[in-house]
Formats: C-alpha cells, sequence, structure tokens
C-alpha cells in the first residue's frame, strides 16, 4: 500500500469546502483484479476468494499489522506532552548488598526529569465493506470501503480524525476518499465514474467557464486553462471533451473520431490519449482512466520541456498509421 498522508489532501479539503453537508465519513470506492484477490492482497480484511463467490466481511476491525495508523487504532498511543513542564520520574535500578551483588541485591529507584505521557485508549474503528458483484471468474471486482465513524465538520477534533481515518483506508485498501455521511456505502462507485460532455469549439471564455461549472478558478487555474485551450485549438479539434467526477475535472479535445486528447485540470501533471476504443475507455473510471496501464489503448505524456511537441508527434504519427 502507499505511504501515510502527512495532512489532509487538497482535494478532500475542497470537496468538504463544497458540499453542504456538515457530517462526513471517510469511503471510497476501489477496484481489484481478481487476480490480486487471489494472490491475498485483501487478505487482512477477510476478502478471500471462496469457492462460488468473493467472500467479503460486512465491517472489519483493521490488523495492527497493516501500519502505523492501524496499531494506533488497535493499541492506543501513548504521547508525549513536550508543551507541558517536565516532571520527575523513577527508573527502578537492581543496586548489589553491601558492595557485592554476592550478598544479593535491592532496587534503587534513580530521580529523572521527563516529560509527562498520556495514553490515548484505542479507538477500535471498523471499515465496512461491500462489493456489488461477487460472482467468481470476473478479472476486477469494484469494492467499496468505508470507515465507520461519522465526522461532524463543527467537532474541535474534525481535522484530527479525518487524517487518521484517511490513513486507515490508505494503510488498508491503498486508496482514500471521503462522502457525506448520509450518502448510501453502495454509491460510492457513482464518484469513480467521468461524465462526460463532447460540443463543438467554443471561445477561449466558453470553454473556462464549462471546465469550471461556475466555480470561480484561481488565477493559475484560470491560465492554465487558457494555456491549454489555445494548445489544443492548434490541433484543429472537431470537438472539445470536457468531464466531471466530483471535484474533479477535465478538458480535452477530440482530434478525429477515434483520437482523444485530455488532462485533469485540477492536478494536470500530464496529457492522456485514447484512441481506437474511445467509447468503451470513457466509461471507466476516473481511476483506471489515469493509471495509464492500457497499454496500446491509452499514452501518457508527461508536462515537462518538449511536451507539446511530443504530442504533436504522436498525434501525427496515429494518424499516418490510421
Amino acid at each position: 500500500m502507499k505511504k501515510n498522508l502527512r495532512k489532509i489532501p487538497k482535494e478532500i479539503l475542497e470537496k468538504i469546502k463544497k458540499s453542504k453537508a456538515e457530517t462526513f465519513v471517510a469511503g471510497c470506492a476501489v477496484k481489484f483484479s481478481g487476480e490480486d484477490i487471489r494472490k491475498g492482497t485483501l487478505s487482512h480484511l477477510g476478502i478471500v476468494m471462496g469457492t462460488d463467490v468473493l467472500l467479503v466481511p460486512d465491517r472489519i476491525v483493521p490488523p495492527a499489522t497493516q501500519g502505523k495508523n492501524s496499531a494506533i487504532n488497535v493499541n492506543g498511543e501513548e504521547i508525549r506532552r513536550d508543551d507541558l513542564p517536565k516532571e520527575t520520574h523513577y527508573t527502578p535500578v537492581e543496586a548489589p548488598n553491601w558492595g557485592d551483588s554476592y550478598n544479593g541485591t535491592h532496587t534503587v529507584w534513580l530521580p529523572h526529569e521527563a516529560y509527562p505521557r498520556e495514553f490515548n485508549s484505542p479507538r477500535l474503528l471498523e471499515i465496512s465493506m461491500t462489493c456489488a458483484n461477487p460472482q467468481p471468474d470476473q478479472k476486477e471486482y469494484l469494492i467499496s470501503f468505508r470507515v465507520e465513524e461519522i465526522l461532524d465538520i463543527k467537532h474541535k477534533n474534525f481535522h484530527k480524525w479525518l487524517l487518521e481515518d484517511l490513513n486507515l483506508l490508505q494503510e488498508n485498501v491503498g486508496a482514500y476518499g471521503i462522502e457525506e455521511a448520509e450518502k448510501p456505502i453502495a454509491e460510492y462507485i457513482n464518484s469513480l465514474n467521468v461524465t462526460w460532455d463532447i460540443l463543438p469549439p467554443g471561445t477561449k471564455e466558453e470553454a473556462i467557464r464549462r471546465i469550471f461549472s461556475g466555480a470561480v478558478p484561481k488565477q493559475k487555474q484560470r491560465e492554465t486553462a487558457g494555456e491549454r485551450y489555445d494548445f489544443f485549438m492548434s490541433l484543429k479539434p472537431i470537438r472539445f471533451v470536457f468531464g466531471k467526477s466530483g471535484f474533479r475535472r477535465y478538458f480535452g479535445a477530440k482530434i478525429e473520431e477515434n483520437l482523444i486528447i485530455f488532462e485533469n485540470m485540477e492536478y494536470g501533471n500530464a496529457i492522456y490519449i485514447l484512441f481506437d476504443k474511445w467509447e468503451e475507455m470513457s466509461k471507466r473510471s476516473r481511476l483506471e482512466l489515469l493509471s495509464g496501464k492500457f497499454g496500446t489503448d491509452f499514452f501518457r505524456v508527461v508536462h515537462k520541456d518538449g511536451w507539446e511537441e511530443t504530442v504533436r508527434s504522436y498525434i501525427s504519427e496515429k494518424k499516418k498509421s490510421a
């Protein structure tokens, strides 16, 4: 699994800010291959392949062996209070009687100054799980996960507990997310789907307005969107592509019927090019689209010096080979 989060990710805070809800839960939906599940990727959560069906427990307390946050969730945590004055503590030491251990020993308590410590009891949070289609012999399984703790945005520990819950997911399923507390876990899969609009090219202002869907973009976001508009227009597109998945926004261009280029405008660090199976690929989740794992059906160009020319050359070659 990926490393722990040191702070709440920007996209999570943005999603909370844009929501009208006051209570949330840490939750996400993740796709796992049947092969990975058979190898035991999720066995620590009790998710294993049975004889006739994928076995998915309703809920489970993740084992402490999964990482720092999982261990704290099960065992609690001792915290050194550096913010408080030091106190006198005593350490037991066995000393020899009459200067010779042959005569036996006795316990001597040696004083030393140390910061006070406090113990936070284990929270023993459970992760609930559901799989919409647990039938055997599937190539992939879409499983929804949720930490069973309702987080009130008005509570003083909201951000502290949210970070802990996100890391609990991160350690155990390799992904994280947040949903409104009243949203059924079965609907988490909807947040993975990208809804696409394919429209004729318009003006730069029209494109920017549609990308951000009424939200007021920051100056840097507006500049980036404008630059992408200019670049996509230079490729002579037949349509513009606008996509949205929760708080993530996508902007791109349809160069030919089977040649699409786009990027995530919130966290754009690469251009993605799809071809041949555009209709099928467009139905895949945003996690799949951004994974770049579809071989010859998918191409990714990282934004570094000369990336524009790399894209132009690649598109030119695809047109020639069409």
